[in-house]
């Protein structure tokens, strides 16, 4: 019994440990000055890719050696040693002998990086959604009013409706200091059509107490949670379906399938500032198709790395699971068992 005690004991020491180290780090990362932020992303050429990315004030590439490794957070690191405005030194240290490198930068009329030369090679810059007035949109769909009104009359698979039905409640009714930004109720989305009629967000009971007690524990570090969605109505998800194009519908689970969001367990949450209740830029934007999305991407600042670790590990400690494709989506505990509603936003009561 004494041996247990002392486990126990360890393992909470260990824990509040972690989050004090995980709260430090995420403090003590400073803005990026503009002429190095406007560096940061993704480069590629001569059969390469490579990021750059920013690790407490000194820009760092991370190099792919794997292609599989879709996130570089298995990639060779390489400090650069600052020169002089846009030059830099690469110095790889090896096992048998070490290695210098000139790297020069090209900008843009605004600013940006949009070239890499190391040595006598030329790396250009790959922009991410959002970057360079660059904006994700897919190919607006003709027939979409058609496919809106029809979406609500269409019949969910019988599989999809067995299980424990959620009792659904108003995230804003529950979650103190919450904000939203409902992009699927508007026409800032990857579709550029709204999706809902309401902007509103709903989820399970014992989902949005569990996200209260994360947002309290986000408050006592200065932060607060912004809900981009919550429970998504069957119909709803398979109106997202049909508007993809076709070299597309492998980005959502087909309407037969039914998704996660569907049980109103499933929450989609980035961060704000308590402060000055400006949301916080976090390492990518929501529903952003980019490696970025991805919750070991190991690029961007040490601030944006740490602000996303550090929203990942209040979540989990309070029974959320991380998705592997999307930092910001997380669903309480295990759906497994729990029926997929189609319970429009205006019916719930």
């Amino acid at each position: 019994m004494m041996k247990m005690k002392k486990k126990i004991v360890s393992f909470i020491l260990l824990t509040v440990f972690f989050q004090f180290a995980l709260i430090s780090v995420t403090l003590a990362a400073k803005a990026v000055p503009k002429d190095v932020k406007f560096l940061l992303g993704m480069y590629y050429g001569n059969a390469s890719v490579f990021l750059l990315r920013e690790e407490k004030g000194v820009l760092q590439i991370v190099y792919l050696s794997d292609r599989d490794n879709r996130d570089f957070s298995m990639g060779n690191v390489f400090p650069l040693k600052k020169e002089r405005f846009d030059s830099y030194t690469l110095n790889e240290e090896g096992p048998l002998m070490s290695a210098e490198a000139p790297v020069h930068f090209e900008r843009d009329a605004e600013g940006n990086g949009i070239v890499c030369k190391i040595g006598g090679k030329r790396f250009a810059r790959n922009f991410f959604p959002g970057e360079s007035n660059k904006i994700l949109r897919l190919e607006a769909s003709k027939n979409y009013q058609s496919l809106k009104d029809l979406a609500p009359k269409a019949v969910m698979p019988a599989k999809l409706q067995q299980g424990q039905a959620a009792r659904l409640v108003r995230i804003r009714s529950v979650v103190p200091n919450v904000k939203f930004d409902l992009r699927y109720a508007g026409t800032d989305n990857i579709f550029g059509v709204p999706l809902y009629d309401v902007a509103e967000a709903y989820a399970e009971t014992e989902t949005a107490a569990a996200l209260k007690t994360a947002a309290d524990k986000l408050a006592a570090q200065g932060y607060g949670l912004i809900v981009w969605e919550g429970y998504r109505p069957w119909y709803v998800s398979k109106l997202a379906s049909d508007l993809l194009p076709k070299d597309k519908k492998d980005m959502l689970p087909g309407p037969d399938k039914g998704e996660d969001r569907n049980t109103g367990r499933t929450v989609d949450v980035s961060l704000y500032d308590l402060a000055s209740g400006e949301a916080v830029r976090m390492i990518s934007d929501f529903d952003e198709v980019s490696v970025r999305q991805f919750p070991g991407f190991a690029g961007g600042t040490e601030r944006q790395r740490s602000l996303r670790d550090m929203l990942v590990a209040v979540m989990k400690e309070c029974g959320f699971t991380q998705s592997k494709e999307e930092w910001w989506h997380f669903t309480l505990g295990d759906i497994q068992g729990w029926q997929h509603l189609n319970i429009p936003y205006g019916q719930i009561r």
